[in-house]
């Protein structure tokens, strides 16, 4: 039953941040669900560029911010 309530919780404050329009606060919810989700998140090209080359055996995405930045992942397969 705990564990239900915790995922509530946690669901709702995903919720709440999501809807924060400051580019850092999107990036603090995306980088808190990708850690949930054992993926990294990464915001500017330089970053990008060195997670790609270090996401060897996972899934790396690309990908344009609605603010017409750069954003990309590695999720661990």
């Amino acid at each position: 039953m705990q564990y239900k309530s915790w995922k509530i919780s946690f669901a709702a404050l995903v919720v709440i941040l999501s809807s924060c329009t400051s580019q850092s606060g999107r990036q603090l919810v995306g980088s808190a669900i990708a850690n949930a989700a054992d993926t990294q998140v990464r915001y500017t090209p330089s970053a990008c560029y060195t997670l790609r080359q270090q996401c060897v055996q996972g899934d790396y995405q690309e990908w344009e911010t609605s603010d017409k930045e750069m954003g990309c992942s590695c999720k661990k397969l």
